[in-house]
């Protein structure tokens, strides 16, 4: 990080202002980008496990209730198209094949996996595989309880993005129009306000850059579900 702040000291020494602010605004999407770049690829790895648990749960319960096993149940689950559900589970059957015990094999699964409701689930199975219970009451239970979530969830996401869509708008549309009408009235009363170089650089790089990280914040803001 240091070269680069080295490096863009001196573009800005040889050339200008404007080029320099150009390459700022460049490696800083570019460093956004490095940054956020695994967080986004493996949340959209997983970004359909937390839709797909409520139904895989129920399907697991009527197994259970038809007097299937707990590992002819995780079969199904694996057999079945549950999408990133299907292929832990995949993963699960394969180490317990090869002398994991299930056990472990669940939480290493649940530390894998950044879902609240699959941690859940797996503790809710280890504890009646430890003191007996009825699995497939508690796990029809987990997924009513899943599914209340996600709609709360999902609820105040509109309500919060209602309020920001305004403040997107203002920023992506009315203030570049705001400002051109400013420097444009301000021109002809005192001439050039700023550079054509510089106005180039806000309308080509500052707003789109303004308008991507807003973008990325409101992705970031999406519930998991």
């Amino acid at each position: 990080m240091l070269l680069l702040v080295v490096f863009l000291i001196l573009i800005t020494y040889l050339t200008s202002p404007e080029i320099g602010g150009i390459y700022l605004i460049v490696l800083m999407m570019v460093y956004t980008f490095i940054i956020y770049y695994p967080q986004i690829r493996e949340t959209h790895n997983y970004s359909d496990l937390n839709q797909e648990l409520p139904y895989a749960l129920r399907h697991m319960g009527i197994e259970l209730k038809s007097g299937k096993g707990l590992h002819d149940t995780f079969q199904t689950i694996k057999n079945s198209n549950y999408g990133s559900l299907s292929q832990e589970f995949t993963r699960v059957l394969e180490e317990i094949k090869y002398g994991k015990s299930t056990e472990e094999s669940l939480l290493e699964m649940s530390h894998r996996v950044d879902s609240e409701g699959l941690s859940r689930t797996i503790h809710q199975i280890i504890g009646t595989l430890r003191v007996g219970g009825n699995l497939a009451n508690s796990l029809d239970i987990i997924a009513k309880d899943l599914s209340f979530e996600t709609q709360i969830k999902l609820k105040e996401y509109s309500q919060k993005l209602n309020s920001f869509i305004l403040i997107y708008t203002f920023v992506a549309i009315l203030a570049p129009v705001i400002i051109l009408i400013m420097l444009m009235a301000g021109s002809t009363v005192m001439g050039d306000v700023i550079s054509g170089n510089l106005l180039l650089l806000i309308y080509s790089l500052f707003f789109p850059l303004v308008v991507i990280l807003m973008g990325i914040f409101i992705k970031k803001m999406e519930p998991k579900i």
